[in-house]
């Protein structure tokens, strides 16, 4: 086949591959999320055609469409190395893996260098009545997944423009590795440093269950306070970055830790009858048109708030409306 020819089956099938990758991404951003898994970014790339050329002369390729498997490609940068193990799992059982490597497995014990995990892939043929991959279950794509620190090497590498070793000069190979080794280092730590956190909030949830109450002499920080509303608010939605905001507004009115506490542990009560009228004013403000399931329950932290207006009264008085503080006012006398 000509160059001619593959410039033109090329310019067929890319716009398959476009529909591909955008799917496939929107796919693996559904599943993540199912799975709870925290990731950076998603994205897909088509190679363009003089990529797609130089490639296949490069490689002697007799076959292109078949032998070059990365036309599509999809970039997962997620945060932490243990994160990389689970996100493989779900392509293993959500599409047709047909290659699986770790660049890291084939560096030797003293070597360091570009580390990342590629997958070749195809969508399951029960996708292919889908009006999403229709048509497109036969094409493979290439899935990369790497940590945030992994994806800074790799681009600093590819910005220099060296594809292996021999191609540094030998007086900046050393400290190539050493960056390298120092980057594979800090993955590792931080690694080391999440599943601290997570013990730490563990261990704080099993004593304060135990005790049936909250251990009032920690240090007011994230980590301790979202420990404490994942213990008084238990199956409620959460996210760290309200939780965030709500430390700071504890912080700006004063408002201690063990102030938090013995709040919860006088008002609890209290609250659940405050969010059940508060629910009832909604539905009547909508004549009843919205049903109970329509109106969500209180965040960890919307739950935390409202126990924080019955707490302090600067707080109550900067925030809440007539009808909330009336509420609030009635559970207070």
């Amino acid at each position: 086949m000509s160059n001619n020819k593959y410039v033109e089956t090329f310019k067929e099938l890319k716009p398959k591959y476009e529909k591909l990758g955008m799917n496939v991404k929107q796919a693996l951003d559904a599943l993540l999320g199912e799975h709870g898994i925290p990731y950076l970014s998603i994205n897909y790339r088509v190679k363009e055609q003089n990529s797609f050329l130089e490639k296949i002369e490069r490689k002697k390729y007799e076959q292109p469409f078949i032998e070059t498997e990365d036309l599509c490609g999809i970039r997962i940068i997620c945060y932490f190395q243990n994160d990389i193990d689970k996100i493989q799992n779900i392509i293993n059982s959500e599409f047709k893996v047909t290659e699986n490597q770790s660049k890291q497995e084939l560096l030797n014990a003293t070597e360091f260098g570009y580390r990342s995990t590629h997958l070749i892939a195809q969508v399951k043929e029960e996708w292919a009545s889908t009006p999403a991959f229709r048509g497109i279950v036969d094409l493979k794509f290439e899935i990369q997944v790497r940590t945030i620190l992994m994806h800074s090497w790799a681009e600093i590498e590819h910005k220099l423009a060296y594809k292996s070793e021999s191609e540094i000069p030998k007086d900046l190979r050393r400290q190539f590795s050493f960056i390298s080794a120092a980057l594979e280092d800090a993955d590792i730590k931080f690694e080391e440093i999440k599943n601290r956190i997570n013990h730490n909030k563990k261990e704080l949830i099993a004593d304060a269950e135990q005790n049936q109450r909250f251990d009032d002499s920690v240090e007011l920080n994230l980590d301790n306070l979202q420990a404490f509303l994942d213990y008084a608010f238990k199956g409620r939605r959460k996210d760290i970055e309200n939780t965030s905001l709500l430390l700071n507004d504890m912080l700006h009115y004063n408002i201690s830790f063990p102030n938090l506490i013995h709040g919860y542990d006088s008002f609890k009560d209290v609250l659940r009858n405050i969010e059940e009228e508060e629910k009832s004013h909604i539905l009547a403000l909508n004549n009843n048109y919205l049903s109970e399931s329509e109106i969500y329950l209180w965040t960890e932290t919307g739950a935390a708030r409202t126990l924080i207006e019955l707490i302090d009264a600067d707080y109550r008085n900067s925030r809440i409306d007539d009808f909330s503080k009336d509420i609030i006012q009635k559970y207070l006398t």
